[in-house]
């Protein structure tokens, strides 16, 4: 939390007073969930054959390929978002037809390559290389794709009319096989087909109508039989969660249905690995619940889980999720902390660019691990404090494009999941080597038109320090002696960022994931809670609460106090009163602090 900067601040203070069009053929980096309003566009068409409704960037690209019902066929899904499988750790807006997938792609709205089909016929090919048609051929025309060398023309089949006459590259893709005779299974006939990266071409010479004599494969029916058997969205007018269903572009879903973010959410930072050594993870979650407040906010270090290899090993995180689910304590896991093969400098702060496609699929396999048994997911922590990147501030577009993938990839592992933004901390300093204003840096955030649409909550880490919760700068100032002449050090912070939010358009619920009052301690830069005895630390966090549920009740949506055993393994390292240690509600043996008991009898 923000108390974490201040001895940074302190000393500080004593010692100085292009853009790229992808081909046709490749995934994009990342994929942002919404495009902006002014790009949006109108119009959708519901086919009653099956149902489902095409609307937006979807329909246009219908309505610009010829025969459009024989190139991709009638939908057979709403729209939802799914894991690439040709590239995986990114996820896209898909909406499945009897003959294509269609994807989109929203950086690069207004260029040819918005809309992409998948690339199924390269799927199907993937493991036919070594037979004859898909060995590269020797060019016997005039029309030879010397990226795949393959040759497309109208011998033996007319498979090159009906490509330049259909849509051609953008709806086929370039040729992966030459033309070859092939049995077709559906009908026991061998027929002349030629593959290409998004279709299947199959020549039927003897059909009495001419359009029919070309006929594509039905790669979107073959490719959700053989992956979507229980899937909602293929179920016309299911009800899906708003990131999954055709809420694409600022469009209404089909019947939305998102996840619960109702109630309050009443809840505390601790630790629960190290069970057997200095932690007692049974005792502590019962702690939480005996409190009445039954959600913990875990930090989970990605470094420590996911091998450069590929491999994740869960290990102990395994455990704390099936003792947390058993005795009804619902989890915010806070995922941070990159592996250092996944960073440019060697460090643990953010991944490089080119490997949130990681971070995604990680992020993906832990929701559909934990589906139902993790409530709740923020992405990062304080990402506007230079020592969570590894010493310089990420700018907020690169944290925001990490959010968007991260964000798909748990839904489509986990649809019921909520999805919290990273919280700031809550500063006034803009030095990029130290720290980013926490409302410049979320003015930034909800500034991006993808924010909204990539998250459920937004996360905020308010200030403290030894201010009274009621007090705030510059009217009601608090009584210091240290930290008390800026808005950042107040915990009514939160309305600074609850303001912002209704500036920006930002009409979602607010978790404090982090807030507290240190009490004494031995840290420098603590200083400031050598002034609140632990009387007036349970005093403080209960008044917090009660302003959350009656000033703010309309916005604020829960709360997580930092923390609950930190004095633990403090205890256990000999020094109890780490500042860590003072935030805590319990003491080393885990005994109760008056702070425990006065949040334990606090009307929730």
């Amino acid at each position: 939390m923000f108390q974490r900067f201040l001895l940074a601040i302190a000393l500080i203070a004593v010692v100085t007073s292009a853009l790229i069009v992808p081909n046709a053929a490749q995934a994009a980096p990342h994929s942002p969930s919404e495009v902006p309003q002014s790009q949006q566009l109108s119009g959708s068409r519901t086919f009653s054959e099956t149902g489902f409704t095409v609307a937006n960037y979807f329909l246009k690209t219908w309505n610009a390929t010829p025969n459009a019902l024989f190139v991709y066929g009638l939908p057979i899904s709403q729209p939802f978002i799914e894991q690439s499988f040709s590239n995986p750790g990114e996820f896209y807006r898909v909406q499945y037809f009897e003959r294509a997938i269609l994807e989109e792609h929203p950086e690069n709205i207004g260029g040819p390559y918005y809309i992409l089909g998948r690339l199924l016929g390269s799927k199907l090919a993937a493991s036919r290389s070594g037979e004859a048609p898909f060995k590269p051929a020797a060019k016997t025309s005039s029309t030879y794709d010397d990226v795949t060398k393959h040759n497309l023309s109208d011998s033996p089949a007319p498979f090159k009319s009906f490509y330049d006459n259909n849509g051609g590259l953008s709806a086929f893709g370039r040729p992966l096989s030459e033309p070859f005779q092939e049995l077709n299974k559906a009908d026991g006939k061998t027929y002349w087909v030629q593959y290409f990266e998004r279709q299947r071409m199959e020549w039927h010479p003897n059909e009495s109508n001419p359009k029919y004599r070309i006929m594509l494969g039905l790669l979107g029916n073959e490719y959700r039989d053989g992956n979507h058997k229980t899937n909602p969205a293929f179920t016309a007018g299911a009800a899906l969660p708003n990131e999954l269903s055709g809420a694409t572009n600022g469009q209404p879903a089909n019947n939305p249905s998102p996840p619960t973010t109702s109630g309050f959410a009443y809840g505390f930072n601790a630790i629960l690995y190290n069970q057997g050594g200095s932690v007692d993870r049974k005792r502590t979650l019962q702690l939480a619940k005996d409190a009445g407040m039954p959600w913990i906010r875990q930090q989970v270090r990605w470094m420590d889980l996911h091998d450069k290899s590929g491999a994740i090993y869960w290990g102990e995180l395994d455990d704390i999720v099936n003792d947390a689910s058993s005795m009804g304590v619902k989890l915010l896991v806070s995922v941070v902390a990159a592996p250092s093969w996944a960073t440019s400098n060697g460090k643990n702060g953010m991944p490089d660019r080119e490997h949130f496609k990681d971070y995604n699929y990680f992020m993906g396999e832990m929701a559909k691990r934990y589906k139902g048994r993790v409530q709740a997911y923020e992405i990062w922590n304080e990402q506007n404090l230079a020592h969570e990147n590894a010493g310089r501030v990420a700018n907020p577009t690169f944290y925001m494009d990490m959010l968007v993938g991260a964000s798909q990839a748990i839904k489509a592992g986990d649809p019921s999941a909520i999805v919290v933004s990273g919280a700031p901390s809550s500063t006034e300093t803009n030095s990029w080597s130290v720290a980013i204003s926490d409302i410049t840096y979320l003015d930034s955030m909800f500034s991006d038109a993808r924010f909204n649409g990539a998250v459920d909550v937004v996360g905020v880490h308010p200030g403290g320090a030894s201010n009274p919760p009621d007090t705030f700068w510059p009217d009601n100032r608090g009584p210091g002696p240290y930290f008390y002449n800026s808005r950042e050090f107040y915990y009514r912070r939160v309305e600074d960022v609850y303001a912002l939010m209704q500036r920006k358009g930002v009409n979602k619920k607010m978790w404090v994931t982090e807030f507290g009052w240190a009490t004494k301690n031995n840290t420098p830069g603590y200083e400031f809670g050598n002034a609140i005895s632990q009387d007036m630390q349970a005093n403080y966090l209960v008044r917090a609460f009660q302003m959350a549920r009656t000033n703010y009740g309309a916005w604020m949506g829960g709360m997580f106090v930092w923390q609950l055993n930190f004095a633990v393994p403090w205890k256990a390292k000999g020094n109890e009163l780490h500042e860590q240690a003072s935030y805590g509600v319990i003491n080393g043996d885990y005994s109760l602090r008056p702070a425990y008991r006065a949040l334990q009898a606090m009307p929730k």
